[in-house]
């Protein structure tokens, strides 16, 4: 197997009985592609011509972006594009959002209830919908409140939290638009919220009267507009 990746991604292939190659002309069975720092203008050549002489193209994940201190870099999901354009090849993913990395983590850990946190909507939540298991958006990451708000229901996560330290607080309940000191009400077309409270419970308020009222569609921002004014 071709490996366009970093040692990680090399031993990880090779634990599971897999002999990681670095050149098309060893006419490896399959390439797979993860992200790694300093990825080669070479490697990726080599994994394109692999692909083009019909090996299997395999990617860990499809996260378009990664989070870090300075801003959003550039994630596998983008590096991906690369082999996929010069080749016309779209890669099977083995990562989010498919089911395949949640299914293994469920046998791994013998979990019968999981729950998939993350921060993105387009991987992690849809990974945890297609999985068929609960989740919860923390927003210390990409999605931001707006993406909250006008998910569609593949995106829309089965909890809401600041950040991780929801996983240790009970979770208030969420019904008909209300929650904690917030009601979520529409008129005209657009979404305000009356009363207060903390500011995560008025985007859960709001989030529930959205996706109901957008049903299998999604809510336009500038309808939602008010909402994001009033929680900051």
């Amino acid at each position: 197997m071709l490996v366009v990746g970093g040692s990680g991604l090399r031993l990880a292939v090779r634990d599971q009985g897999l002999r990681p190659v670095s050149t098309a002309a060893e006419s490896p069975a399959a390439v797979v592609q993860g992200i790694a720092p300093g990825l080669s203008y070479g490697l990726l050549s080599e994994g394109a011509l692999a692909v083009r002489h019909g090996a299997l193209f395999v990617a860990s994940n499809g996260d378009s972006t990664m989070p870090t201190r300075r801003g959003e870099l550039p994630g596998n999901g983008a590096m991906v594009r690369v082999i996929a354009a010069a080749t016309g090849v779209e890669p099977v993913y083995a990562g989010k959002p498919e089911p395949p990395l949640h299914r293994e983590s469920m046998i791994r850990t013998g979990a019968r209830r999981p729950l998939v946190v993350g921060d993105r909507l387009d991987t992690d939540i849809e990974g945890a919908t297609n999985a068929g298991v609960e989740s919860l958006l923390v927003l210390t990451g990409v999605a931001t409140p707006a993406d909250a708000l006008t998910a569609e229901p593949r995106h829309r996560p089965t909890y809401i939290g600041e950040d991780l330290g929801a996983l240790l607080r009970p979770y208030p309940e969420v019904r008909d638009g209300a929650c904690g000191g917030w009601r979520a009400r529409w008129r005209d077309g657009v979404l305000f919220l009356e009363g207060e409270g903390s500011r995560i419970d008025g985007l859960r308020a709001a989030c529930d009267a959205a996706w109901a009222a957008a049903g299998d569609g999604r809510a336009e921002e500038d309808a939602v507009k008010p909402v994001l004014d009033r929680i900051g």
